[in-house]
C-alpha cells in the first residue's frame, strides 16, 4: 500500500499525488501499451478522477507522449493549449531483497535541445517545479497500479490521472468487473497488439542494436538514428494515417525494407499472436534534427 501525501504546486491548475487505487472513485483506466527493460514491465494509462468528461481539456488542446529514457525508465509530457508542458521521468528496478517489489522514481526532467526539437515541445515552456518537493523513492509491488495527477479543473475539481503498473512479464491489470462487463463487446483483430521486447534489430543481416527494453501496443514504432522512425501496426489504419502494407511479420521476427537496405526486428518471443507469415502496415517518418539514439515507442492511436 502506498500512502504518498499530496504536493500542492504554487501554479494555479497543476497538482501531484500519487496513491494506489483501491477505492478510488476513479473512471476506468484506459491502457494504451508497456514499455520495458530486461525483466521490469512499465503498463501506461491514463483516466478521470472523478468519472466524467473532460470538456475542459479538449483532446484537440492537448498534445503529448512517451519516450523510452536509457536504463528502462520513461520519459511522459503533455503540452496545452496555453503553451505550458509538464514533463517527467518515471523509473522502476526490482529489489533484490524484496522479492517482487520495485522502487520507483518520480522525478522532473528537463529535455535537451535535441530532444525538446524531436519531441516538439518548447523548452521555455516545460514546467518541472512542481516535482521538486517529490517525495524519495517509494516501493510498490509487483502488479500494484500507481496513479499520478497531472492536472486539476480549477471548478470542478476533475483530476487527469496517469496511471501505471509495474511488473514482471505481461501485468495483471485490476479493475471493477461488474463495469468492466457492462462496456464489454466482441473482441476485434483491430484490438490485437503488437510485443517487441530484449530486441535484435538488424540491417542486411548484420546485428545493428540490441536492447533489453521494448515496447508493446496496437502501433510499435522503432527509432533509427539518421534514418528514421518505422511505424507499425497489424490492421488497416485510416488512409489518413499514410501507413502502407509493406512489412512482414512471423513469430518473433519483422522484416521491412528502407530503400536498398533490408531491416529484420527480432524478438525471441512472438511480436503478433498466431502462427503465419502476415502482411503488416508501415509507415516511415523522415529524421527531424539529429538523432543520436535508438528508440522504440508504442500507442493505441496512429501517430499524427
Amino acid at each position: 500500500m502506498i500512502n504518498l501525501r499530496s504536493l500542492l504546486v504554487g501554479f494555479s491548475v497543476f497538482t501531484l499525488l500519487a496513491f494506489p487505487l483501491f477505492g478510488q472513485d476513479e473512471d476506468e483506466p484506459i491502457w494504451t501499451g508497456s514499455h520495458g527493460y530486461k525483466e521490469v514491465r512499465i503498463h501506461i494509462g491514463h483516466g478521470t478522477i472523478p468519472a466524467g468528461g473532460t470538456d475542459w481539456v479538449p483532446t484537440s488542446s492537448v498534445s503529448g507522449g512517451i519516450k523510452q529514457a536509457e536504463g528502462g525508465g520513461l520519459y511522459r509530457f503533455m503540452t496545452f493549449a496555453s503553451g505550458i508542458t509538464i514533463l517527467y521521468e518515471f523509473s522502476a528496478r526490482p529489489l533484490p531483497d524484496k522479492d517482487g517489489s520495485f522502487e520507483v522514481t518520480i522525478g522532473p526532467y528537463v529535455p535537451t535541445l535535441q530532444q525538446a526539437e524531436s519531441w516538439k515541445i518548447d523548452p521555455r515552456s516545460v514546467e518541472t517545479g512542481f516535482m521538486r518537493k517529490y517525495p524519495a523513492p517509494f516501493v510498490v509491488k509487483d502488479n500494484e497500479t500507481i496513479a499520478l495527477e497531472v492536472a486539476e479543473n480549477p471548478k470542478t475539481g476533475q483530476k487527469l490521472v496517469h496511471y501505471y503498473v509495474v511488473s514482471k512479464g505481461k501485468p495483471f491489470l485490476r479493475s471493477n468487473l461488474e463495469r468492466k462487463a457492462a462496456k464489454a463487446r466482441e473482441f476485434r483483430v483491430q484490438d490485437v497488439e503488437l510485443r517487441v521486447f530484449d530486441y535484435d534489430l538488424r540491417r542486411n543481416g548484420a546485428s545493428l542494436y540490441r536492447s533489453g527494453g521494448g515496447c508493446s501496443g496496437k502501433y510499435i514504432a522503432i527509432l533509427i538514428p539518421d534514418v528514421g522512425r518505422f511505424w507499425f501496426t497489424l490492421t488497416p489504419p485510416p488512409v489518413e494515417a499514410r501507413f502502407e502494407p509493406s512489412a512482414l511479420v512471423k513469430d518473433g521476427q519483422l522484416w521491412f525494407r528502407y530503400g536498398e537496405d533490408v531491416y529484420e526486428w527480432l524478438s525471441p518471443e512472438h511480436i503478433v499472436p498466431g502462427d503465419g507469415l502476415f502482411n503488416i502496415w508501415m509507415r516511415f517518418d523522415p529524421p527531424e534534427g539529429r538523432q543520436s539514439s535508438f528508440s522504440v515507442a508504442a500507442s493505441s492511436r496512429p501517430p499524427r
